[in-house]
């Protein structure tokens, strides 16, 4: 199986994925946040945050798992972080 280049990069960690401040939807907002989020909760992988378009929910439900909280407590988070 080959893998291309970009698939084994950590999302989130580059100042470049920080595609659109004005974008105050959730997904938009994590766009944002992801690396910094990442840092405070480094439990989460790679796996847990990969998600495809339209399937935002399910990468929220696979941090929750992953920090034992629930998937309102995640999306709180991320409508609430201080960039």
């Amino acid at each position: 199986m080959s893998l291309d280049k970009d698939n084994n990069k950590h999302r989130g960690y580059t100042e470049d994925s920080k595609l659109n401040s004005a974008d105050d939807s959730l997904e938009g907002k994590w766009s944002n946040i992801q690396a910094d989020y990442r840092k405070k909760n480094p439990t989460i992988t790679d796996e847990d945050i990969d998600f495809k378009s339209g399937d935002f929910n399910h990468m929220i439900a696979s941090i929750a798992r992953r920090t034992n909280r629930s998937a309102e407590d995640i999306e709180n988070d991320i409508k609430n972080w201080n960039m």
